[in-house]
């Protein structure tokens, strides 16, 4: 299931994929928006219960496993939940959720806040009225960004954010790709880690789970991503996929425009 459009580019000596974020609105399915109010519901349940706090991040183990798919969406239905809400974009090395948000490259961000080019975070965030949520772009590409995310104006802001904002979501790179989100770890309170069905090993996901322990980061949950329950091949599946079928309960194209039905697990 393409939680994002690809439209592959081939040559000999490179691939080039341009992604489309599916964003949810109100011509989006009864499935595709139920399955991030459950997300929404839990991750809740759990932040209340466990008292966590509310800066989160969402992660997976290896690209293009949908998580800024599951961070924007995740925030959007937050919001909708009359929650005050900032996505960041902490991929500092190739962020793009400024391309899938329609945000000018020049806007500042984490970067610019964090290098001390801006000093008010304030100034590093715009309101995305569609949404209905502030996102902080990851700013300008830069090398040292190991070192700009240990330094002490990484905890600083996110003090500050934490107490600006109901939530936060924090879109990071993927964790066993490089050491980044590991050292973000230890300013946010929780991890969810995405998962694409049938796109990683197991030994990927348990090297991602390891990483994230050996950080001592609280790891919240697992969203099953790229799910389609009709090729699972048993007889609960099946059961289940007639659910999906009949409820439209799916987590990618609308039942109308794809014969995939999938689901998302949290």
């Amino acid at each position: 299931m393409p939680l994002f459009k690809n439209k592959d580019k081939k040559t000999s000596s490179n691939r080039h994929v341009d992604r489309e974020l599916r964003i949810i609105s109100d011509s989006s399915s009864f499935g595709f928006k139920e399955a991030y109010r459950a997300l929404r519901t839990n991750l809740s349940y759990v932040i209340e219960s466990s008292q966590c706090g509310h800066v989160i991040m969402i992660t997976s183990s290896i690209p293009a496993e949908a998580k800024s798919n599951v961070a924007v969406n995740l925030c959007i239905s937050f919001a909708q939940d009359n929650k005050s809400v900032l996505l960041v974009d902490c991929d500092l090395r190739k962020g793009t959720l400024h391309r899938y948000l329609g945000v000018s490259r020049r806007q500042h961000g984490i970067v610019e806040y964090l290098d001390g080019t801006e000093t008010d975070w304030k100034n590093c965030v715009i309101h995305l009225d569609e949404y209905g949520i502030d996102f902080m772009p990851s700013g300008v590409m830069v090398d040292n960004t190991t070192e700009l995310l240990g330094s002490s104006s990484t905890g600083k802001l996110f003090n500050d954010l934490s107490a600006a904002y109901d939530m936060i979501i924090c879109d990071t790179p993927p964790v066993n790709a490089v050491a980044d989100t590991s050292v973000l770890s230890k300013y946010t309170d929780g991890a969810i880690l995405v998962v694409s069905h049938n796109n990683v090993t197991r030994d990927n996901v348990r090297a991602a789970k390891a990483q994230l322990e050996a950080t001592n980061t609280n790891i919240l949950g697992v969203v099953l991503s790229m799910f389609d329950a009709t090729k699972t091949g048993t007889d609960n599946t099946r059961q289940y996929s007639y659910y999906n079928y009949n409820y439209n309960y799916g987590y990618g194209y609308d039942a109308d425009k794809d014969n995939h039905n999938e689901s998302t697990q949290s």
